[in-house]
This record gives C-alpha cells, sequence and structure tokens, in this order.
C-alpha cells in the first residue's frame, strides 16, 4: 500500500534526524533521573513534545515493527513523564489526543483502556480514526467477545489458525498466554473435540494450578468442557464432561499416555525454550513427552516462546513443516531500565531508542537494597528477584519491618488462611502484614495462588512480592517496577532468554503503558561486566538445540556413548548435566527399541564411530518393559532390567502387597530400603547439597531413610499440611538438634540445638519441610515408585502387584474418594474437608470414584470453608445439571 510506504519512508528520515534524536534522549534523560533521584535538571518544552508527537503519528503508520514500537515508547514515555514531572494543559490534552490516534493505529487496546482511564481528552479525533478503531474491534475480537486483540496479536491468531504445527514467539509482554487461551476458547466449542482433548503442557507443578485457575474462570460458559490437572479421567468427568483441556507437566503427559483415555487432539506447548534448556535436567523429559505423543496421535502442536529469531527450531525438532513459524518483536508495554550500583555508588539507565547507557550525575541516595526498593517503588506494585527461597522470605522480612502496618481486609484473609493451613509462626504471616510476601516453588500451591490472586488485585494493599527463580517459569505476576537483585538463575548466570522472562514482567496490561526494570548491585561480586551486558533491550537471540543443524559438534553425542559403554562422562559434569545425558541415552534406546526415525538416532549414528555397535549392544541387554522405560526414561535402564529380572524371576515381589492393613512407618521404612538398594540411591540420590535423597554413607543413609519414612507416613495418612508440619517440628524437637545451611556463615552445615520458641528455627523447619514434600517426596521418590509398581503391573499383573504407593503419595491420602475427588479437580485440603465433614452430600462407587455432588445443598450449608465453597463454584457450578439437584 502506497500509504504505508510512505510512512516508512518518513519514518526512516525521522529516524535519522538530529532533533529526534536529540529529543528523544531528552525525554528519556528527564524520566530516568526523576524516577531515580526524584528531580529532574531540565525540563522538556512544549516544542519538544509537539515534536515527538507528531514523530510518533507518522512512525505508527509504518510497516515496519521497529518503527511501531518506537511510535508506542514515545507514547509511553510522555505518559510517564506527565505523571511525573507534568505538561501544561495545552500540551497534555493534546498528548492525550495523540496517543489516542497512535494506539488506535498500533491497535493496542489494552493501551486504549489504559489512556481512557486516566484521561479526558476534548481533541476531537479524525474521522478515519474513529472508523478503523470500529473496525478493528469488530475483526480483531477475541473469540470469547469481551477483548480486542492488538495488531501483532491478531497476525498470530489468524497464521495460528491455519497451520496444524505453529511456533511464535515474541516479548514477555506481547500477552502469548492471551493469545493461546483465546485459540482455546474458540476449538474447546467445537463438537469434533468431543471425546477427545487437549494438553496445556507447563514446565513445573508450580504452573499447574495457576493455568488451570485461568482455563476454568475462560471456560466457564462451555458447558461441555472440563479442565482437568492429573493424568487420569475419572468416572464423574468421563460422564459429565464431553470434551477435555489437560494441564500436565511433562512426566504427568508420560502417566497420561500410558493409559489416555482420550486421543490429544492439540498439544500446547507454553514456555516452549524449556524443551531445548541446557540448565535443566528435565528438558529432555519435555522433549521424550512430545515425540511420544506426536507417536501415539495425530497431534496438532503449538510452541510459544520468549524473544527468539528463529521459531521454527522447535517445529524442526520434531520433524515437522516449518512454515508455520512466526517471530514477532512488537510489545504492548514500554519499559524503562537502570542499573543502580550500590557499591561503587552510581546509576545508570539504558536506553531504549540507541541501546546506548546514561550516567546520572547524581549518585543514589539508598544505601541498601530495602531502602532503594522502597523509594523507588512510592505506591505502585513492585517485585523483587532474589536467587533463593531462603534469601526471598529474609528480604521479606527486612523489607516489612520498614513499612506500615498493611490494613486490609483481602490480607487479612490471607493472613488467617496461612495460619490454618501452614503454621501461626510461619514467616509469610508476619510479612503479609506489612504488604510484602514472598513467593517461591516449594510453597504449597494453594498459597502461591492466594498470593498471586491478592497482588494482581490492584486494590489489595499487597505492594510487594519477593520472588524466586518460579517467576521465570512463566508464572503471571506482572507488576509496575523489578527489582533484580541477583544476577543468577540457580546455580549459573542468567541467559539472555531467562533475563528477558523475568525483566517482561514489568508493567501490567491495562495499568501501566511502561514498566521499570532496576538491576541493582549490592555486592561486589554480582553483575560483572558481562552479566550487565543482558540489561538493556537487545536482539531476539538464536534458539539452539544439539538436535537441530549441529554442525561439527559432537559432544553431545559422544557422551551418551560413555553412558551406554558405561564408563563415566569426561569433564566431571555437574549432576543436572549427567542426568541430562543419561535420559537422552535412554530416550535414544526407546528410538531403537521403537524402530522410530529420529534426528536423535540418525545423529548419533553419523556422530560416533562405533555408535551402531553400542546402540545394538545396549539394547539386546535390555531384559526390562519398554512400555515402562517409555513412562520413566530418568531412571537409568539398567535398574530397570534389575528389578525386572527379580520380579520375573520370583526373587521380589509387590512393595506392599494387596492386604496390608497398615500402613504406617515401619512400612514405609521397609519400602525406601527396598527402593534404595534396587535403584542405587547411595550412587544415584547422594549428589548435590539441599536436594538430595540420601548422603552416601552410613550412618547417616539409614538415618535419611528413617526421616523420609516418618514423612510419608503423615502425609499418607492424609494429615493436614498444617498437622505434617506440626508433627515434622515435633520430630526435631525429639531429635534435640537441627542443621541447616548458611552460606553467609560457613559453607558447611550448621548444627545448632533446636529451640521450639525461636521463629528462626520454626521457619528453617517449615521451609525444609516443604520442599522435601515437594521436592524429595512427591518429585523423586515418587518416581522410583512408580517405576517399581509399574514393572511388578507388567511382571506379575495388576492383582499381583499390590498398592500402587506412588498413586497415595500423589494424592497424600490412602482414602479413593479423597483420591478421587483431588483428580475430579479438587485440592488435597478442600478434599479431605469433604470427605471429613460433608460425606452425606456426595455419592460414591463402591471404589470410591464420585458419582454425585449436591451441589446447591453443599452451598446453602453456612459452615462450608471459604475455599472449599469457592472451589465447588469454580469446578462444578457450571456443569450440565440433570435433576436440578446434582451433577
Amino acid at each position: 500500500m502506497p500509504g504505508q510506504i510512505a510512512a516508512d519512508a518518513l519514518s526512516d528520515m525521522i529516524v535519522a534526524r538530529s532533533d529526534y534524536q536529540q529529543d528523544l534522549a531528552a525525554i528519556e534523560a528527564a524520566v530516568s533521573e526523576v524516577f531515580l533521584t526524584g528531580t529532574a535538571s531540565s525540563e522538556l518544552t512544549d516544542e519538544q513534545v509537539t515534536r515527538l508527537l507528531r514523530f510518533a503519528d507518522i512512525m505508527s503508520h509504518s510497516t515496519q515493527p521497529a518503527h511501531r514500537e518506537t511510535a508506542y515508547t514515545i507514547i509511553a514515555l510522555l505518559r510517564e513523564y506527565e505523571e511525573l514531572v507534568g505538561l501544561s494543559d495545552h500540551v497534555s490534552t493534546r498528548a492525550a489526543a495523540v496517543a489516542t490516534a497512535v494506539l488506535i493505529e498500533l491497535g493496542n487496546f489494552p493501551g486504549l483502556r489504559t489512556l481512557s482511564n486516566a484521561t479526558e481528552s476534548t481533541y476531537a479525533l479524525p474521522v478515519s480514526r474513529g472508523i478503523l478503531r470500529a473496525a478493528k474491534e469488530v475483526m480483531q475480537a477475541t473469540k470469547h467477545g469481551t477483548a480486542t486483540l492488538t495488531d501483532t496479536q491478531f497476525q498470530i491468531a489468524e497464521k495460528m489458525r491455519g497451520e496444524d504445527f505453529f511456533s511464535f514467539s515474541g516479548p514477555t509482554s506481547l500477552g502469548k498466554s492471551f493469545i493461546l487461551k483465546d485459540a482455546i476458547y474458540d476449538i474447546v466449542r467445537r463438537s469434533d473435540l468431543d471425546q477427545h482433548c487437549i494438553v496445556v503442557l507447563v514446565p513445573t507443578k508450580a504452573l499447574i494450578g495457576q493455568t488451570a485457575a485461568d482455563l476454568r474462570e475462560l471456560l466457564k460458559d462451555v458447558p461441555e468442557v472440563n479442565v482437568a490437572t492429573f493424568p487420569t479421567l475419572p468416572l464423574f468427568l468421563r460422564r459429565t464432561f464431553p470434551r477435555t483441556v489437560f494441564v500436565l507437566t511433562p512426566e504427568r503427559l508420560l502417566r497420561y499416555l500410558s493409559n489416555s483415555v482420550r486421543d490429544i487432539d492439540y498439544l500446547i506447548v507454553d514456555e516452549a525454550q524449556k524443551v531445548i534448556s541446557k540448565k535443566d535436567a528435565r528438558s529432555s523429559i519435555y522433549y521424550h513427552a512430545i515425540v511420544e505423543t506426536t507417536r501415539r496421535f495425530a497431534t496438532k502442536l503449538i510452541f510459544a516462546s520468549p524473544s527468539i529469531e528463529n521459531p521454527e527450531l522447535f517445529l524442526e525438532l520434531f520433524g515437522k513443516a516449518t512454515n508455520g513459524a512466526l517471530a514477532v518483536r512488537e510489545r504492548t508495554v514500554a519499559q524503562q531500565r537502570y542499573f543502580v550500583d550500590l557499591v561503587d555508588r552510581a546509576q545508570y539507565f539504558l536506553s531504549a531508542a540507541s541501546g546506548g547507557e546514561g550516567k546520572l550525575q547524581a549518585v543514589p541516595d539508598a544505601r541498601t537494597p530495602i531502602q532503594l526498593v522502597t523509594s523507588l517503588s512510592a505506591e505502585r506494585k513492585s517485585i523483587v528477584y532474589i536467587n533463593s527461597s531462603a534469601k526471598s522470605a529474609e528480604f521479606a522480612l527486612e523489607l516489612a519491618k520498614t513499612l506500615p502496618k498493611a490494613t486490609d481486609p483481602t490480607i487479612a484473609e490471607l493472613i488467617k488462611f496461612v495460619k490454618e493451613h501452614i503454621h501461626k509462626d510461619y514467616f509469610l504471616v508476619k510479612t503479609l502484614e506489612h504488604g510484602v510476601a514472598f513467593h517461591h516453588g516449594k510453597m504449597p500451591q494453594e498459597v502461591r495462588e492466594k498470593v498471586e490472586a491478592s497482588f494482581s488485585d490492584p486494590t489489595s494493599k499487597l505492594q510487594y512480592v519477593v520472588c524466586t527463580s518460579t517467576l521465570l517459569e512463566g508464572v503471571n505476576l506482572p507488576a509496575k517496577n523489578i527489582f533484580v537483585l541477583n544476577d543468577t538463575h540457580g546455580p549459573a548466570g542468567f541467559g539472555k532468554i531467562d533475563f528477558e522472562n523475568l525483566a517482561g514482567r514489568a508493567g501490567r496490561l491495562t495499568y501501566d503503558f511502561s514498566g521499570n526494570v532496576i538491576c541493582v548491585r549490592h555486592e561486589s561480586n554480582g553483575w560483572s561486566e558481562t552479566r550487565r551486558e543482558l540489561i538493556p533491550r537487545g536482539e531476539p537471540i538464536i534458539a539452539e538445540s544439539f538436535l537441530v543443524n549441529p554442525g561439527n559438534k559432537r559432544k553431545d553425542f559422544t557422551d551418551i556413548g560413555y553412558v551406554l559403554r558405561g564408563e563415566p562422562i569426561p569433564s566431571n559434569p555437574s549432576n543436572d548435566a549427567k542426568r541430562t545425558v543419561e535420559q537422552y541415552t535412554s530416550i535414544l534406546m526407546l528410538h531403537v527399541l521403537g524402530k522410530q526415525q529420529t534426528p536423535l538416532r540418525a545423529l548419533f549414528l553419523e556422530k560416533v564411530k562405533d555408535g551402531a555397535k553400542l546402540l545394538d549392544r545396549a539394547v539386546t541387554s535390555f531384559t526390562g518393559s519398554e512400555e515402562v522405560l517409555r513412562r520413566a526414561p530418568g531412571i537409568q535402564p539398567k535398574y530397570q532390567n534389575a528389578v525386572w529380572d527379580d520380579l520375573t524371576e520370583g526373587r521380589a515381589g509387590a512393595l506392599v502387597p494387596a492386604d496390608t492393613v497398615d500402613l504406617d512407618y515401619s512400612l514405609f521404612e521397609q519400602v525406601l530400603i527396598r527402593l534404595g538398594a534396587s535403584y542405587n540411591w547411595i550412587v544415584e540420590e547422594s549428589g548435590g547439597n539441599d536436594d538430595r535423597l540420601v548422603p552416601a554413607t552410613e550412618p547417616g543413609y539409614s538415618a535419611r531413610l528413617r526421616y523420609w519414612a516418618m514423612l510419608m507416613s503423615y502425609w499418607v495418612k492424609g494429615d493436614p499440611l498444617v498437622l505434617v508440619l506440626s508433627r515434622t517440628i515435633a520430630y526435631h524437637a525429639e531429635q534435640g538438634t537441627i542443621t541447616y545451611r548458611d552460606w553467609t556463615r560457613d559453607p558447611s552445615l550448621v548444627v545448632e540445638r533446636f529451640n521450639a520458641r525461636d521463629p528462626k528455627h520454626i521457619n528453617l523447619i517449615i521451609e525444609k519441610t516443604l520442599r522435601d514434600l515437594e521436592t524429595g517426596l512427591r518429585f523423586k521418590i515418587i518416581s522410583y515408585l512408580e517405576n517399581y509398581y509399574d514393572l511388578a503391573v507388567q511382571a506379575m499383573g495388576a492383582d499381583g502387584a499390590g498398592i500402587n504407593v506412588a498413586k497415595l503419595v500423589e494424592y497424600g491420602s490412602s482414602d479413593p474418594r479423597v483420591i478421587n475427588l483431588q483428580e475430579v479437580g479438587f485440592s488435597r485440603a478442600v478434599a479431605l474437608d469433604l470427605t471429613s465433614k460433608y460425606a452425606s452430600h456426595l455419592t460414591f462407587t463402591s471404589g470410591g470414584e464420585l458419582e454425585a455432588v449436591d451441589v446447591d445443598a453443599l452451598l446453602a450449608l453456612a459452615d462450608v470453608a471459604d475455599e472449599t465453597r469457592e472451589e465447588l463454584e469454580n469446578i462444578l457450578r457450571k456443569a450440565p445439571v440433570a435433576s436440578g439437584e446434582t451433577v
């Protein structure tokens, strides 16, 4: 179109103009100076503002993403400048009118809502802009009809609609989850999904709850569909809902594939960069789960990832055509980025336009990170990133001490919930009293979700959340400001994708035009020159996988060769790196066993000289169950062989016989002793520090097994979490000592006499127990329990395999009713509450499967707890009701 071409040429001319460069530099410097110091050494003239508005208006017509984004950045900077410094009445009115026109041209409807909430422009827009807005609001309406897609979001949605295999990437602020949810809403309303399902793959259990809650809210007017979070589809859900959306981790997807009651029509992979992450040992399991899904079903694939240049990589990785790939760069929220050096007493702003670094003359007033956070946040919501769950709680406590009490009924309710479900002395109680929370992946899901909901509520006085890297996994928790106090993610430094994923949380759609990313150096060894290079906005990175165009690189494949030979991997890799290689080795063997022609198999044979012989020898020596290995490639084949041989040759039987009545501590101790011996835990699970299952020597090894047995017995008994924690505290009181790690004092373990009145000791036990429940018991130990039981079923049949202890550990109960209610969608706490207090309103089969719920009668009861009432409404209220009484 000639107009667009002219706008491109004009925009190129503008960018080259000195007055444009000077005006943009002036407003960036002024906004940065006022934000960091509270005052501006010089103010913009009305002429400068008018010129910037004219530049933004012209550039918004361009077809070039860089020009369009600059147009939005100018508008966002002017809005920020007006809030911090102010504009004359005449210029302010004109700025609001031009901002409206620019946002319409850009199709930025969240920005238009933000603007309409903040201003009342008296300027009349040209008729053409009004027509354009009306047209876009019709053409780009979401399938739900309650919102309008931006131009970029609409471009993605339209291209996605015509592709069976689609991969797109864009900035975190693009609204990738919003696009995916709109696509899901469209798909689930089609009758051809009857008796089929969609799977949304998320990186961790920490993300399941939030994603499922968002989808339930989205789909509440679609009575035919339910949202499930476990890899089963119980009787009640099958009878009530013909269509299903599963929200699963890769491990749970593999469990579902072993007994898939509905075909998977779509597999949606959010945070797709996890599939190729070199830092995450689970990336191989991600890859395997996707390969297994496409092997079983004619599944359509959708990948969404942060800013990478080549999203087609994910399609190549799974052998799909790459025409359905799209990389976009436009953001719906602008960002100002800053670096504040509290060690060398300097502060800088990073230009969004030039990418350069500007140093302010004034040094920081703040001396500590807490002073900086409170002084720059003002009344706006802020996230503080710290790379440690323990340090996040410590920082939240110190921050809370500097703030007044927050009187807020929603916070009061959250405090009550934490006291009742965790412990009255949990540090979160103290921090919440002052409008501060901490948030990390080992916290109970229900608590995390309530923190997220309260922080996301603009009326809530929960102003600060101190977060760990759970925010990088895709937790939707945006804020006006993000303070990045560490330059590391886990044990390693940030990669560009990690940092951009974190920084992208700064700025909230429909509340802010821009967000602030403040990187803070408060320790001499923090934010090296190399790490500082991550802070400015840069070009999207090129994503890489050793399975796509590896060139001359061989190491990933030769390392697999070492594992196949039974030799140590050279260079002494970390535990996670070693585990990744071992898992890929198992996956490669499965591709050979299944006669699958995959890039992994082809490249291994190409890169490893004796690869064919090694594979042939490994496959020949594998005596276990191929089907079970497909579910658990994380457990080495040699151990699965040994267990299989013991079971088939009669040397071993069920872990827990079917007629066992007492599921007590002593029984679980014997189970763990057998598992530890069968899977060589003393070697395989003794590495690392805080996350190892056992030490490598006695008497610590046996003592640790006894601890795990104690925790299992409490959990499986169905004790509420608050009771599990109180009993664990009592256990430590009996032991008389507490052992923990404090890197600020000593790299070795600290052993102290336990004091039940010391809040620090209480919270150390709470945090350790929560971590042990989630990571040790319900992630690591459960994988061995599942593998042994699966092998026993294959070897001896379901009747001979005994009790599935893994299932009891997963659901935290031996009551089949409690287990089934969780499979339907209720949390463990609510499932326990329903069966203990309101069983008369529930109908179960003789095997403990839910058949009906008298929802109306339940909700009419005055004593039903708020969380129970909320889950009943969310999970069951929209279900089709045959009799008007039950569902």
